[in-house]
C-alpha cells in the first residue's frame, strides 16, 4: 500500500491522470470500513474551466470548488455539483456530461438544461445534493433559501422545480404549511430519506419537508434544553446531515465543534462527538474528547461509520466504534494528537472535502485546492482496522 500510495500522490502532483491500481469488486451486504486498500482517480482533471466540459469522466473539466457536493442515484449514476459554473454533472458508464443548469447563476425553474441554480461561490458554496429512491435529485441552495428538485417527467425530460423556500414564514411545531411558504426552505446540508422526506437544521430548530408541506420537528429552545445553551444548531456552510432508516437525524453544525443527533421517534437530542470548543484534528480517547474544526461529514446508512474532511481540516478522519482516527499514508487509521510532530507527520493530507459514500461503502472526496485540486478520488476499504 505504501509504495502504491506514493506513486499515486506523485502522479497527482503533476496532473497526470492515473487509473485504478486495485481491482474493485461489488461490495458485501455490510460494506467494509477498515484499512484503505485502494485509491483511484474517479473523475475530472485539475484544470478549472468556465462553462465546464464533458467527456470521459477522468478528462472532464469543471470549476474548482473544494466543498462541492456529490450523490449517487439508485441506478448507479453519480452527480457532482460545479459551483462556480452553476451546473450539475452526471457521470454514467465512465463519461461525464452536464445534467442540469444553463451555466448562469439564478433561480429559474423549467427544463433541466435551461434551469438556473445558485450554488454559492467557490469554496464557500452553500449547496449539497442527494437522490431519493426514484432517482430524483434534490439540490439545496442555502444562500437563496431554496430547495430544488430535478425529476423526470412522463415524456422522459428532466425538469427543475422549487419545492421549498421563497415565502415569508416558518412553521411552528405541530403545524404543517405549504413548503413554498417557507422563508428558509433548506440549509447548506440536509438529510434525505428514500421516500423524498427532507430533514434539516436551521436557526429555529429542526425542520421536515414531506409531500410539499413543512413542519418544525423540534424548536431551538427544546434542543438547547437537552444539548446546552451554547450549542450551535444551524447546519451552515460546511458540515453534514444524515438520517438513518430508523429515523435518527445526525448533523454537524458549521462543521464543528460538535456532532449532534436527534431521535425523531423519541424526541431525544444528544451530543455524539466533539468538545465544547474548536480543536482542529484532535483524535481523543473517546468521541466526546475529540476535536473538530469546520469539516464536512459523510455517513454510512446506519451511521455506524462516518468520515470527515474539508474546510480547515484537510486530512480524512473516521468515526467508528466510539473512536476517532486519522488516515495515514500506509492506509491505516490511527489516532492523531492535537499537534503532531511535523517531521514525522504521515497523515494523508491535501484532501479538500468528502462528498459521499456509494452503496459499496467506498468514499468519494475532492482533492485540495492548493495541491492537486479539481479531482474527485475514490477510496476503497478493507476489513478490520
Amino acid at each position: 500500500m505504501k509504495t502504491r500510495t506514493a506513486c499515486f500522490l506523485c502522479a497527482a502532483a503533476v496532473g497526470v491522470a492515473v487509473g485504478p491500481f486495485l481491482a474493485l469488486s461489488a461490495g458485501p451486504a455490510a460494506p467494509p470500513s477498515g484499512r484503505v486498500t485502494g485509491c483511484e482517480h474517479f473523475a475530472f482533471l485539475r484544470a478549472s474551466m468556465a462553462g465546464a466540459l464533458g467527456g470521459p469522466a477522468r478528462e472532464a473539466l469543471k470549476s474548482w470548488d473544494g466543498e462541492s457536493g456529490g450523490a449517487f442515484a439508485p441506478n448507479g449514476d453519480y452527480f457532482q455539483t460545479d459551483v462556480n459554473n452553476s451546473l450539475i454533472f452526471r457521470l454514467r458508464d465512465g463519461r461525464a456530461r452536464v445534467f442540469a443548469g444553463s451555466g448562469t447563476r439564478g433561480g429559474r425553474d423549467g427544463p433541466a438544461d435551461q434551469a438556473q441554480f445558485d450554488l454559492g461561490v467557490g469554496s464557500y458554496s452553500d449547496a449539497t445534493i442527494a437522490c431519493d429512491a426514484e432517482g430524483s435529485l434534490y439540490v439545496a441552495e442555502a444562500l437563496a433559501g431554496r430547495l430544488r428538485k430535478v425529476s423526470r417527467r412522463a415524456d422522459g425530460t428532466w425538469w427543475v422545480s422549487t419545492i421549498a423556500g421563497g415565502g415569508d414564514r416558518m412553521p411552528a411545531k405541530g403545524e404543517w404549511i405549504p413548503a413554498a411558504q417557507m422563508k428558509e426552505g433548506c440549509a447548506s446540508r440536509f438529510a434525505l430519506s428514500p421516500d423524498g422526506t427532507v430533514t434539516f437544521a436551521s436557526h429555529g430548530g429542526l425542520y421536515r419537508i414531506r409531500d410539499g408541506k413543512a413542519t418544525l420537528l423540534a424548536g431551538v429552545e427544546e434542543l438547547r434544553r437537552q444539548l446546552g445553551e451554547k450549542v450551535s444548531i444551524r447546519d451552515w456552510h460546511v458540515g453534514g446531515s444524515h438520517i438513518t432508516p430508523e429515523g435518527v437525524f445526525y448533523w454537524m453544525p458549521g462543521g464543528g465543534p460538535r456532532l449532534l443527533r436527534y431521535d425523531t421517534r423519541t424526541g431525544k437530542a444528544e451530543i455524539v462527538a466533539g468538545l465544547d470548543r474548536i480543536v482542529q484534528g484532535l483524535d481523543g480517547p473517546t468521541l466526546r474528547e475529540s476535536g473538530f474544526h469546520t469539516v464536512l461529514i459523510a455517513y454510512r446508512p446506519d451511521a455506524s461509520a462516518m468520515y470527515t474532511c474539508g474546510g480547515d481540516e484537510s486530512v480524512p478522519r473516521r468515526l467508528r466504534d466510539g473512536a476517532v482516527t486519522t488516515l495515514r499514508r500506509d492506509g491505516s487509521w490511527r489516532r492523531c494528537p492535537e499537534k503532531p510532530d511535523w517531521r514525522k507527520d504521515d497523515r494523508w493530507r491535501q484532501m479538500a472535502a468528502v462528498q459521499c459514500l456509494d452503496p459499496q461503502g467506498r468514499l468519494y472526496a475532492c482533492t485540495g485546492d492548493y495541491g492537486w485540486g479539481g479531482w474527485i478520488v475514490r477510496f476503497t476499504f478493507g476489513e478490520g482496522d
